[in-house]
């Protein structure tokens, strides 16, 4: 087909090419006109994305060609491809297992930069190597005690409990680290979440606004502008952020605003870190007091006295005695004193060192299969019978065999693919 859709300049046709060169030729119509004159490539099975014979077309861009090229081709037999077919047919001509084509679709859908590396790297098969290697352990722990069962007259070392016991262990621990990498992965998938909270005018969506890098929340003189939770997104070394700019807190003087408020109060609860902005031209207040107070102990927390460039009143003293261990001086209006408190938000960007999980299905497996090897480990040291010791380690290898795919589940596989576009 590829002859009838491009015609190579050197005159060779396409199986007599060599592989992954480039030609240059004019690209046809279905009725053998010249569209384009572009290059094209060949890639012959095995060595390429599905391990099947392939060709790739580079044309100019322009829409009107692209569609007549992909005309001509539907003319000529081909057909339009499934989303992610071509991943699913390197998966299942053994390129790529379940763990590299999830990490394909991250990196395909991935918000910043750090994000893509850690789908990089998973794409590169560090998550894959780990598991092969704790199955591989965990096998030859169990492969060793059937020896001994089934090969009574054989000379083999005897099972030692204890040993297999420390063996799954070390394979818990190590998947437990694993998933714990997840955790942190998902925080770069979707974002470090930011609350910026406190009273009415104290500035936070002047904040907001100079931190999002454009003017996105209403700023007004009149309190209460603020009702809900507006959102934006912005990303700091390589990692995205998603900052909340909420309703001021103070006594609601309608039940939009007392939504609003309420609503405060959860945007700090599920946040990663939380800004409370004061007004540093203005006393303490009660309503500054509330808001500090709505911030969950376990959450990372900073005070910004805003408006440096007015006389200031309120101390960096009295932050601290409200329980504000970190604390800026800055004008949100002026953007000026800002580099203190992103270096502050950059401190927030989880460890993205080590292998990094980034799929939520391997995340539940791994979960599972550490579980399952905890028991494991404990019914070996207790002396428990062997169906005990052994259902919960071949549960566990169940488990890490799904992560990659090497067992296989059909419904599962569809579900990861139907993540892609067509194309890829």
């Amino acid at each position: 087909m590829l002859d009838r859709l491009f015609e190579a300049k050197c005159a060779k046709p396409a199986r007599a090419r060599d592989a992954a060169k480039l030609y240059f030729g004019a690209l046809k119509n279905a009725e053998g006109q010249t569209l384009d004159l572009c290059t094209a490539a060949c890639f012959k099975e095995p060595r390429s994305y599905t391990g099947e014979d392939m060709a790739e077309i580079y044309c100019h861009g322009s829409s009107a060609v692209v569609d007549a090229s992909l005309r001509a081709a539907v003319f000529f037999g081909a057909r339009y491809a499934e989303a992610g077919e071509f991943t699913k047919r390197a998966f299942l001509n053994g390129k790529l297992d379940l763990c590299r084509i999830e990490a394909t679709a991250d990196l395909i859908y991935s918000t910043s930069e750090l994000s893509a590396r850690a789908a990089a790297s998973q794409l590169s098969g560090s998550v894959s190597g780990e598991i092969a290697a704790l199955r591989e352990k965990i096998t030859a722990t169990l492969s060793h005690y059937y020896a001994v069962c089934d090969y009574t007259d054989e000379d083999i070392v005897p099972f030692d409990y204890l040993k297999a016991a420390e063996t799954l262990k070390d394979a818990a621990g190590a998947l437990e680290k694993l998933y714990a990498g997840f955790l942190r992965s998902s925080v770069l998938r979707d974002g470090v979440k930011i609350a910026v909270i406190g009273r009415p005018n104290a500035g936070k969506s002047t904040l907001f606004n100079a931190l999002a890098g454009f003017e996105r929340a209403i700023v007004t003189s009149d309190a209460g502008t603020t009702r809900d939770v507006v959102e934006e997104t912005f990303t700091l070394k390589g990692a995205l952020f998603r900052l909340s700019d909420t309703a001021g807190v103070r006594d609601a003087e309608s039940l939009a605003e007392e939504i609003g408020i309420k609503l405060s109060k959860d945007a700090a609860g599920k946040a990663q870190g939380v800004i409370c902005v004061f007004d540093g031209s203005e006393p303490l207040s009660q309503n500054d007091e509330k808001a500090a107070a709505m911030i969950p102990e376990s959450v990372p927390k900073c005070a910004v006295i805003n408006k440096s460039d007015l006389k200031s009143v309120f101390s960096e003293r009295e932050a601290r005695a409200l329980g504000f261990d970190t604390v800026f001086t800055l004008s949100a209006k002026e953007k000026t004193g800002l580099s203190p408190l992103l270096d502050w938000l950059s401190s927030l960007i989880p460890d993205v060192s080590g292998v990094l999980v980034t799929s939520p299905r391997q995340a539940a497996l791994l979960k599972t299969s550490a579980e399952a090897l905890r028991l494991s480990a404990d019914a070996a040291e207790k002396g428990m019978t062997a169906d005990a010791f052994l259902s919960d380690a071949e549960r566990a290898l169940s488990a890490l065999g799904k992560i990659t795919g090497d067992i296989a589940d059909a419904d599962i596989a569809s579900e990861i693919f139907s993540r892609f576009c067509v194309g890829k």
